[in-house]
């Protein structure tokens, strides 16, 4: 099978301008994979353990055996705040 045209170093010798840009993609990948092994290896917020099948969910109890909240964004009831004096009337 012939390899690709451009992609061989016979013809990156012939277009010399093209070796800036295989250099950028080059880096740009290694820089992805590298992101990507970090967040699997190293976060706290990808889990991947094929021994013990477990829910990531299920292991976050609190004391009293209620489920932790693994929420990021709360969403508030802002009716049910107190109002203060600066703040204007709003129409419902």
């Amino acid at each position: 099978m012939a390899p690709l045209k451009g992609l061989s170093w016979q013809s990156l010798k012939a277009n010399y301008s093209l070796i800036p840009l295989f250099s950028i993609v080059t880096i740009g990948m290694v820089m992805a994979a590298g992101h990507a092994f970090r967040s699997l290896a190293f976060s706290s917020d990808v889990k991947v353990n094929r021994r013990n099948p477990e829910r990531p969910w299920e292991t976050q109890v609190n004391d009293d055996g209620s489920f932790k909240s693994a929420k990021y964004l709360h969403i508030h009831d802002y009716r049910k705040l107190k109002k203060s004096e600066y703040e204007p009337e709003l129409d419902e």
